[in-house]
C-alpha cells in the first residue's frame, strides 16, 4: 500500500501499537502529516488494527469491515513504513540529551530499525555498572541483540533469556560487526580486561574460535583464551602463541591447518606426528617424516598422488588402513583396496567412495562395516533409512549431517 498518499488525512488505530510506543508512532504520523483519531468519521482514510484490541474495538472492527468503506490494514506494514522514517542523527541527539533509558529501550526492541541505527543505540545504553542479565533492563536488551540477530528464534525462543543464548549468536551468527558491538558492552568489556566471571566464559570463548574477531580482541584474550586461540582458523596470533612455549598450545597449533610453513618447521621435531597428518605436506617434509610417521601421512588430506602410491607400497598395515579411509585417496587406489576385500570398514567410512561401491558394502551386513556407513556423509538416504530401523546404528544415524539434512529438507517428523 501506498501510506504516502495519506499525507493530509487522518486514520483511525484500533489497539494498542507494537515496535513504537504511543507517543513516537503519533511524532512520526506527524512528520508525515498525519493525523490520528480516536473513534470512526467518514474522513478516516485508513483503519489500522493493533495488537490487544479490547472487546469494543474488536466490535468495532468487524462492524467497520462489514461496511467496506474504508481500507484496513494490520499495524506491522504500517509501523515499518513509518520507521523508515526515523531520522537516525535527530534520534540519537535527542536520547543523548534526554537520558531518556526507557525510550532508548524501546528502540532497541524496534526491529523495524536499520542495524546501523540498532549498534549506534546500544552504545548510549546505561548498564548501570552490572551484568547483562542482572536486572530487568539489563536482561531486555541482551534479549534485544540476540533477538535482533538470531535467525531462527521462533524454534530457540529461550535463547534470547540465556548467557549460552549470546554464546551461541557469536557461534553461528556472528559478523565482525556484531562480534565488535558485544565486545564493546561493558560487562564483555570489563571481562576482556579482568576475567572473573565465569558466567561469560561461553561468550569469550565464542569469540576467540570466531574468524571474524577483530586482531585487538584477540590480543585480549591472549592470557585467558591461549589453547582456543590456537585452534581458530585462519590463525590470527601464531607468531604470539608460539613465543608462548606452552606444550597445550603448541599441541593445538600442530592440528590447525592454517599453521605456516614456517611455524610447522618450528614444531616438527616437537609434535611430528601431528605434523605429518595435519599440515600442508611439500616433497621435503614428507620425505624426512616418511621414515617414522608413515601411518600418520597416510592420514593427511594434502597427499599428492605419488605420496599416495608411495605410501601404498609400504608393508604396514595401519599405513593401508589409513588411505583407506582417506577422502583424498584416489579411485584407482581405493578401488585396489576394494577388489582386494580388505579394509572395509575403512572404506566404509569413506565419503570419497563410489555409492555403488558402499551399497556393496552395506549388503555384506558386518556389524563394523554397518555402524561405519551409518556415520558416512556420503552413504545413500535409502541404506541410512534401513541402518536407522536397527536399534544397533539407530542414534549414529540420527547424528548423521546427511540424514539430518534430509529429513529438515522434506519436513520428515524423527522422534
Amino acid at each position: 500500500m501506498n501510506y504516502e498518499a495519506l499525507s493530509g488525512k487522518s486514520i483511525l488505530l484500533l489497539g494498542k501499537t507494537r515496535a513504537l510506543n504511543s507517543d513516537e508512532f503519533d511524532t512520526l504520523l506527524k512528520l508525515h502529516k498525519i493525523s490520528r483519531v480516536g473513534s470512526y468519521s467518514e474522513d478516516v482514510a485508513l483503519i489500522i488494527e493493533g495488537r490487544m484490541m479490547n472487546p469494543y474495538e474488536q466490535e468495532e472492527s468487524a462492524r467497520l469491515y462489514e461496511m467496506q468503506n474504508t481500507s484496513i490494514v494490520s499495524l506491522e506494514g504500517v509501523e515499518k513504513w513509518l520507521c523508515q522514517s526515523i531520522e537516525p542523527e535527530r534520534l540519537l541527539m535527542s536520547l543523548k540529551l534526554s537520558r531518556n533509558q526507557e525510550r532508548l529501550v524501546n528502540f532497541l526492541q524496534n526491529s523495524y530499525i536499520t542495524d546501523e541505527l540498532f549498534f549506534k543505540l546500544l552504545k548510549l545504553y546505561d548498564w548501570q555498572n552490572e551484568g547483562l542479565f542482572d536486572n530487568d533492563t539489563n536482561r531486555d536488551v541482551t534479549a534485544a541483540i540476540i533477538a535482533r540477530f538470531y535467525v531462527d528464534l521462533d524454534r530457540n525462543h529461550n535463547v534470547q533469556y540465556a548467557m549460552s543464548g549470546l554464546a551461541h549468536l557469536i557461534e553461528r551468527y556472528g559478523n565482525r560487526e556484531l562480534i565488535n558491538a558485544i565486545a564493546e558492552l561493558p560487562p564483555i568489556a570489563k571481562e576482556l580486561k579482568n576475567p572473573v566471571d565465569r558466567s561469560l566464559m561461553g561468550v569469550l570463548d565464542g569469540m576467540a574460535l570466531h574468524s571474524d574477531t577483530d586482531k585487538r580482541i584477540l590480543v585480549q584474550l591472549m592470557n585467558t583464551h591461549a589453547e582456543l586461540l590456537a585452534q581458530r582458523e585462519p590463525l590470527t596470533l601464531e607468531a604470539e602463541l608460539l613465543l608462548l612455549e606452552n606444550d597445550a598450545v603448541n599441541g593445538d597449533l600442530s592440528l590447525n591447518k592454517t599453521l605456516s610453513p614456517k611455524g610447522a618447521d618450528r614444531l616438527e621435531k616437537s609434535y611430528p606426528q601431528l605434523i605429518a597428518g595435519n599440515m600442508f605436506l611439500s616433497d621435503e617434509r614428507f620425505d624426512r617424516l616418511v621414515g617414522g610417521y608413515a601411518r600418520y601421512l597416510a592420514t593427511n588430506s594434502t597427499l599428492t598422488i605419488v605420496m599416495q602410491n608411495r605410501l601404498s607400497t609400504l608393508v604396514d598395515e595401519e599405513v593401508l588402513q589409513a588411505l583407506a579411509s582417506n577422502r583424498v585417496t584416489e579411485p584407482t587406489l581405493l578401488n585396489q583396496f576394494f577388489e582386494s576385500g580388505r579394509f572395509k570398514a575403512e572404506l566404509a567410512s569413506n565419503p570419497s567412495l563410489p555409492s555403488d561401491k558402499l551399497e556393496m558394502l552395506y549388503a555384506s551386513g558386518e556389524s563394523e562395516v554397518l555402524s561405519t556407513l551409518a556415520r558416512n556423509i556420503a552413504t545413500p538416504v535409502e541404506i541410512l533409512y534401513q541402518l536407522s530401523l536397527d536399534q544397533r546404528f539407530e542414534r549414529l544415524v540420527k547424528t548423521n549431517p546427511t540424514f539430518g539434512k534430509h529429513i529438515q529438507t522434506h519436513n520428515i517428523g524423527w522422534l
